[in-house]
């Protein structure tokens, strides 16, 4: 097996020189050489030069099916030409103003128009900031200090959210009752007071009961980003019961999940409206954005406490992003199909890759739902953060060098997403190379 990913690890870097460059100056220039970890990879990096529909080119020339889409930012595909002509008209015009214009009014109308839960709408510049800035929201409007959150929920690298995101067996706890267990160094012990972590089970329910007199609101992820776990459509509309009864408010974090699965996102598929929900990615047309979407109510009461509610950013609601992400808005709503067709092509190639791993006896699965996707190396389908503990890392790692061999670009940790701009033929091609990928590592161990 070590002789066979030593192969392939050399034969990536003989296809890819000018990127082994690039990294090899990185890693002087940046800590551990990355602007983000989960752009790792090995050898090193993909360093891109351009994207285009369904395909990326690295700075070697080798194209690749991609199948990151910028962490699901890219809806349509790279570059669709309705987002690149609202972008070419506004560098006319200006690139950052720090006042109002008429884009601000455009892009909210069509965000509050699209999610079935706003009125009212506030802009900010990534996903990570729309979930501190919903989070402070429910504190203010409720006058509670505490959040709780799910385990195995991903709402960004801010302090308050870095809990539990990952199962990890050594700090992890009982399943019931999960501990705080930070998800990097630099956390302050008094972050950790003001959050709670849930467990995905009924207890969840009996804790928020509990906490109610504390608990300002409960945010979840309605498909959980790391591991494509769908929640259970049950279990949200019970947590919506529960957190009503409680006085409790309900945060969906819908920066992945947002314009991705519909127009309403997991709020018009599943029926359940949140108190507050989250947006980042998909609405900025492929410029950095993050949106908080609520009730005129929710803001009056937080604008009414004794210090006021507050956020700014010197960036946030530029016009360079809300005239792409108008743009973006305005074709979605206008072209609603391309969502059933995604959903159609991505059931396609889930049940294929399951059919074949299944009758082959591989160990390994697809999870997801529409054009969001993730291969396991484990031969059940998981369903909860804790289901993904026990994969063979070593095998998951060299598929990731397999899907380049076969010229697919995945993340390294295997979170994927297709494209309306994928076609079926994409997605048959993108199935033949997952098939390909696996027989390689199974053929490397046999």
């Amino acid at each position: 097996m070590t002789s066979s990913k030593e192969a392939i690890l050399q034969e990536l870097r003989d296809r890819t020189p000018k990127s082994g460059e690039y990294w090899e100056q990185s890693k002087g220039l940046v800590p551990g050489g990355l602007m983000s970890g989960a752009r790792k990879m090995e050898p090193y990096p993909v360093y891109v030069e351009r994207g285009k529909g369904a395909y990326t080119w690295d700075i070697d020339g080798n194209r690749y099916l991609d199948c990151a889409m910028s962490f699901g930012v890219h809806v349509l595909g790279h570059g669709p030409d309705a987002v690149l002509k609202a972008l070419h008209e506004q560098c006319e015009l200006g690139m950052s103003y720090g006042m109002p214009h008429t884009r601000e009014v455009e892009f909210t109308r069509r965000l509050i128009e699209s999610v079935p839960c706003a009125e009212l709408a506030m802009v900010c510049n990534t996903g990570t900031e729309s979930t501190m800035l919903a989070w402070r929201l429910m504190r203010a409007a409720s006058n509670k200090p505490m959040i709780a959150k799910f385990e195995g929920c991903y709402h960004g690298w801010h302090d308050y959210a870095q809990w539990s995101v990952f199962a990890e067996p050594k700090t992890m706890g009982p399943e019931d009752r999960p501990n705080m267990s930070p998800g990097s160094a630099g956390i302050p012990d008094g972050a950790k007071s003001t959050v709670l972590v849930l467990p995905f089970n009924e207890n969840a329910f009996r804790l928020i009961e509990e906490h109610a007199h504390e608990l300002a609101g409960v945010a979840i992820e309605p498909v959980l980003g790391g591991g494509m776990l769908t929640v259970d459509k049950a279990f949200i509309q019970k947590l919506r019961e529960v957190t009503q009864k409680a006085g409790v408010l309900l945060h969906f974090d819908e920066v992945i999940t947002g314009f991705r699965l519909a127009l309403g996102g997991c709020q018009e598929i599943s029926g359940v409206l949140p108190d507050v929900a989250t947006y980042g990615k998909i609405i900025g047309g492929g410029l950095p954005i993050g949106a908080v979407a609520c009730s005129k109510e929710m803001v009056a009461i937080a604008q009414k406490t004794d210090d006021g509610f507050s956020a700014a950013g010197t960036f946030s609601g530029n016009p360079l992003t809300l005239s792409t992400g108008a743009a973006m808005l305005k074709y979605l709503q206008e072209n609603r199909q391309i969502y059933a067709d995604m959903m159609a092509k991505g059931e396609y190639l889930r049940n294929g890759f399951n059919e074949y791993c299944i009758s082959n006896g591989y160990p390994f699965c697809m999870t997801g739902i529409g054009s969001m996707f993730q291969i396991h190396a484990k031969a059940d389908l998981p369903v909860l953060a804790r289901d993904l503990l026990g994969q063979d890392e070593d095998a998951l790692t060299e598929l990731q060098l397999h899907f380049r061999l076969n010229k697919v670009l995945l993340p390294w940790m295997h979170l994927a997403f297709f494209s309306a701009a994928h076609t079926q033929e994409n997605i048959a091609e993108m199935l033949r190379a997952f098939k390909a990928s696996v027989a390689g590592v199974m053929e490397s161990r046999s």
